[in-house]
């Protein structure tokens, strides 16, 4: 069974295995002075699963768009689920999940649903891939709200035309990212694991060994509910050792909301990544269909 992967930026890619189309998130439609990627929403015409990793902007926009256009079922968080719900997509096309669930896409394909983490935002970080950070461990649950909450406030610091970009798009996501989801493909020809945010519970992924990972690489990562102690290219050679090394591309290192958010540098984990997998890491262009399994 043919399988490819597409990556359009961010986390969301376009996984065609036999004669489904699935995608991990769908946040093609980016913010201004953001390098576009090739596809947009309106213009996805096929579509039947949409696993949405978590309710942040730029994961889960154009999710309502594509499912209403094509029919597809909307996988997602509770948070997701409330947001479709509200932006007219079918309550039958919406499938609420929060971890342990398989869902069953026909034709010997199926995705499982594992609990993850969101990258620390309240925690400092960087955006070197090979300079280490450090503390902010043990904040309270409280502190990380407040810390959180204050990003908000950046807002009006952002060019007019983002300012635009995010009153156009009030009520199609979410400052809240509802419970980060990590997703694992299963096909008759192998298995992807699709981690769009730069964390997960240790116990969780150390049971998994899937033939390809997708991994974030963006953020102050998040391992056990703490932030990393170290760097990006550290604890991505972590995160592969903890899957069994498998095959990995990164994501989620592209310009996000410059000058605010640019790119993140990934050569140093990309090295490591390197020295540590061989040619089992591998570096997807926007837009270009990569087979990837077996």
């Amino acid at each position: 069974m043919g399988v490819t992967v597409e990556w359009f930026g961010c986390a969301t890619f376009r996984v065609r295995v036999g004669d489904l189309t699935i995608f991990f998130d769908t946040y093609l439609d980016k913010a201004p002075e953001v390098p576009p990627v090739g596809l947009a929403a309106a213009e996805v015409a096929e579509a039947d699963f949409l696993f949405i990793s978590h309710a942040h902007f730029d994961h889960v926009l154009g999710a309502d768009l594509i499912a209403r256009a094509t029919g597809a079922t909307v996988v997602g968080n509770h948070e997701v689920a409330h947001l479709m719900g509200d932006n007219g997509v079918p309550e039958e096309q919406v499938l609420a999940v929060s971890g342990g669930e398989t869902v069953d896409c026909g034709g010997e394909v199926r995705v499982r649903v594992l609990p993850a983490l969101h990258s620390c935002l309240f925690a400092a970080s960087g955006a070197d891939s090979g300079a280490s950070c450090l503390g902010d461990l043990g904040v309270s649950a409280q502190e990380r709200k407040q810390r959180t909450d204050g990003l908000n406030e950046l807002l009006p610091t952002l060019s007019e035309p983002i300012r635009d970009y995010f009153e156009q798009h009030e009520g199609h996501a979410s400052h809240r990212d509802g419970g980060q989801l990590a997703y694992v493909l299963e096909t008759p020809s192998g298995s992807l694991l699709v981690s769009a945010s730069s964390g997960y519970w240790h116990g969780i992924f150390a049971t998994e060994r899937p033939d390809v990972a997708i991994l974030a690489a963006a953020g102050r990562p998040n391992v056990d509910g703490e932030p990393h102690q170290g760097s990006m290219g550290e604890f991505l050679v972590e995160e592969a050792r903890v899957l069994g090394s498998p095959r990995v591309v990164l994501c989620h290192h592209d310009p996000l909301l410059p000058p605010i958010i640019p790119a993140f540098d990934v050569t140093a984990a990309e090295a490591a990544l390197r020295a540590e997998l061989g040619d089992r890491y591998r570096v997807l262009q926007y837009g270009e269909p990569v087979d990837l399994l077996p």
